[in-house]
């Protein structure tokens, strides 16, 4: 039975699986070449999905943040379309490794069929294993990332945190100077503006100095 997917995707093709079968295959085995066929199929879509999370990881540096997102997302989507048909399709066949499906008549697989049908059960569970560990790589890549915006927030907080900080003492000067006293040292020496403008460099140099020596810029 096939279902046509969603988004315009093609249904499964039984081509290669019809091409595989003998004449003289029993039903069993026709059976077996299908599931067989459809494991084959997850493996390779897990592949695919590998060769995406390698793509993911080698562009995440450089990719704008909404392309990032989207790459993320796409594949865990795909898993979760793929770990909802795996898993019936799993148990089917370990049913029939187990000889667990049986008819009122007899048995419709019979034990001969049942070491084929492991080799097919082997392959869903390494399909399985590689879901797990693309899972794990796409969280990774998401962590990465997460941890990579707030390093960077954390870079803009500090550049910002200079600014204020050089403009902190020289507003202070400016404000000190700028009190309506008549007795303020400076207020009528001749180079008071200079020494004004002299100490507000000074101080701005010296705190660039530190800010720089303490790697902030």
């Amino acid at each position: 039975m096939r279902k046509t997917p969603e988004q315009g995707r093609s249904a499964y093709d039984p081509t290669e699986a019809r091409a595989a079968c003998r004449l003289d295959d029993s039903v069993s085995m026709v059976a077996y070449r299908l599931v067989d066929d459809i494991a084959e199929r997850f493996l390779g879509l897990v592949d695919a999905l590998g060769d995406e999370i390698d793509e993911l990881e080698d562009g995440v540096d450089s990719w704008e943040p909404t392309r990032i997102r989207r790459r993320i997302s796409d594949p865990r989507h795909d898993m979760l379309h793929i770990r909802r048909t795996l898993a019936p399709t799993r148990d089917a066949t370990r049913q029939i490794v187990d000889g667990r499906i049986e008819l009122t008549s007899g048995e419709v697989f019979p034990r001969e069929v049942a070491p084929s049908f492991a080799v097919a059960y082997d392959e869903l569970l390494r399909t399985n294993d590689g879901l797990e560990l693309s899972r794990d790589l796409v969280a990774g890549v998401r962590d990465y990332h997460q941890s990579k915006i707030a390093n960077d927030q954390n870079e803009v907080m500090k550049r910002l945190a200079v600014i204020a900080s050089a403009l902190l003492l020289p507003t202070f000067i400016v404000g000190l100077y700028g009190q309506n006293f008549r007795n303020v040292p400076e207020l009528h020496w001749g180079f008071g503006y200079g020494f004004s403008w002299a100490l507000i460099a000074a101080t701005t140099i010296a705190q660039l100095a530190f800010f720089r020596w303490t790697t902030w810029i």
